[in-house]
């Protein structure tokens, strides 16, 4: 069983949290756990360990927003997605443990980029086929090293103009069936294990409670300036991952 410091409880708690709460409410929060959890990990074993409680809260946030999903989005990503996950699956494989963590942190903060990119020039789900098979596959490869898809593909669903509870559904349905896909690979580079899932079991408590908190909070949450604070926080993390 790991040994854990007090400062990785913490930061593996918090990530529980936080993945609890960014499933049911806006996204953004979600990286910021991913990078949490790289902190509490080093190495490769990070997304591992997390994706269960990603499944978890993903099962959460589609229980609450079931009936609201834009179904058409996902059969226009999931074809270019899985290509990226089994891209994400070779680069994951062949990079080199002590330099993961610093992967992570680069690709997070390649995403964060693109999804202001796709912000700025309003990309949509009806921009084109290259233009969204290029979105799925990073999003599928961003996923598959580093649960990372959210802000791509959060801001990609955004430029659609879909009410909050429409945009949650679709997101959620998203991510379940991505993560779902994702868990052999996971299994095959040994970062689930008997070890890992009972590690994660003491964190579901967490992730239900900060699901509870994000459908409460879902409808008085000011979106943009939200954001820009995830996104500030997301970088000092992510640079944290970098240097040291």
């Amino acid at each position: 069983m790991f040994d854990l410091t007090s400062l990785q409880i913490f930061y593996f708690f918090t990530a529980a949290a936080l993945i609890g709460f960014t499933k049911t409410s806006v996204g953004g929060v979600g990286i910021l756990a991913v990078l949490l959890a790289a902190l509490a990990f080093p190495g490769k074993a990070s997304p591992g360990i997390i994706l269960p409680l990603l499944i978890a809260a993903d099962i959460v946030a589609v229980f609450y927003y079931r009936r609201d999903c834009q179904w058409q989005v996902l059969f226009w990503l999931f074809p270019a997605a899985i290509v990226g996950i089994v891209i994400g699956f070779l680069v994951a494989d062949l990079a080199p443990a002590e330099f993961f963590h610093k992967l992570i942190g680069i690709v997070i903060l390649v995403g964060l980029a693109i999804s202001l990119a796709v912000e700025h020039f309003k990309v949509k789900p009806n921009s084109g086929w290259l233009v969204t098979s290029i979105v799925g596959a990073i999003a599928g490869a961003a996923s598959m090293v580093a649960n990372a898809a959210g802000p791509v593909f959060g801001i990609f669903l955004l430029q659609m103009g879909l009410t909050k509870e429409r945009f949650v559904g679709t997101r959620s349905w998203y991510f379940l069936i991505l993560n779902i896909i994702k868990v052999p690979f996971f299994l095959q580079l040994g970062t689930i294990n008997a070890q890992t899932l009972l590690l994660d079991l003491y964190a579901l408590p967490i992730i239900l409670l900060g699901a509870w908190i994000g459908v409460k909070v879902l409808k008085m949450i000011n979106l943009s300036l939200f954001k820009w604070l995830i996104r500030a926080a997301v970088i000092i993390a992510a640079i944290r991952l970098l240097v040291f």
